[in-house]
């Protein structure tokens, strides 16, 4: 079931056209990824998917009713992350938390419930009772995270919520992320110019670059990948035999997808066997070779 599309969706700053007649359908249950460098016209997409700004021309439609029409019933069913968190400093995590329960309709059980179970889920209990003006960067983003999710909205839309942190806050963010698709069904839209994000936590991945979509394609995360050269250009087919797919990169390069039985050491070995002598062999991914043919 489709949840979230855009369509024809453009927005203009004077000359500048941040966003260029973007398209994109999301279902229930996907974890789509925007990927692109900075400027790319991540942020303006979801700024618009959130109401914050307004596009010049095109829609965007959550569960059937238009943001610009109807943005309060396109969104009753979305937890936004968008910009860096700021809360009150003189506010613990718990009041923070509260008050966005509250604002979302709960009675006073439901937010004593809402809080503590959001607290354990994103593995806050360490700090909650701590004021938020002592916060660091990966604290003020995981309860940042946890307002998002108040009241369990369906669809989550997370505009580089990794950025800044350190690799430990990253990986931790991004666990859990991956658990909030995978186990709870969160439908997640979730922006980056990290290809290792993009690789461990989409379903699908969205190349975006100059305001405009350029690929659109499924995350193998789990295919075994390798980019050979070979000294003088063969012919690569009789690796199709075996299972394997072949891909001519240039004049240069083959990219190779093994089957599940097949390892690394199995295609160097059968392609030497068929008298190729090869001068470079790594393991690649699909994804990163599509970002940097497509983002310059």
């Amino acid at each position: 079931m489709i949840e979230m599309k855009a369509k024809g969706l453009s927005k203009r700053y004077g000359r500048l056209e941040a966003l260029k007649n973007f398209e994109i359908e999301i279902n229930s249950g996907d974890c789509v990824v925007l990927l692109g460098p900075n400027g790319a016209g991540k942020s303006t997409f979801l700024k618009i998917s959130t109401n914050v700004v307004h596009p010049s021309s095109g829609f965007v439609e959550i569960n059937g009713k238009r943001v610009d029409e109807d943005p309060m019933g396109a969104l009753s069913s979305v937890g936004p992350l968008i910009e860096l968190p700021e809360f009150y400093p003189y506010l613990n995590g718990k009041e923070v938390l509260s008050y966005v329960c509250k604002v979302k309709g709960a009675d006073r059980e439901m937010i004593k419930s809402e809080v503590n179970r959001l607290t354990d889920l994103l593995r806050m209990n360490n700090f909650m009772d701590r004021k938020t003006g002592q916060y660091s960067r990966g604290m003020k983003q995981r309860l940042a995270l946890a307002c998002s999710m108040a009241m369990d909205p369906k669809i989550l839309i997370l505009d580089e919520p990794t950025f800044g942190l350190d690799p430990r806050g990253m990986r931790e963010f991004v666990e859990i992320i991956r658990n909030l698709n995978r186990k709870h069904g969160k439908t997640i839209l979730f922006s980056t110019h990290l290809i290792s994000e993009a690789r461990e936590i989409a379903n699908r991945v969205v190349i975006i670059n100059g305001g405009e979509k350029k690929l659109e394609m499924k995350n193998e995360t789990d295919a075994k990948m390798m980019r050979v050269t070979p000294y003088v250009m063969s012919d690569f087919s009789f690796l199709e035999r075996s299972g394997v797919r072949v891909e001519y990169e240039g004049k240069e390069y083959v990219n190779l997808t093994l089957p599940d039985d097949m390892d690394n050491d199995g295609v160097i070995s059968l392609i030497q066997r068929n008298g190729i002598r090869l001068k470079w062999a790594e393991p690649t991914n699909l994804i990163e070779r599509k970002y940097l043919e497509m983002v310059n």
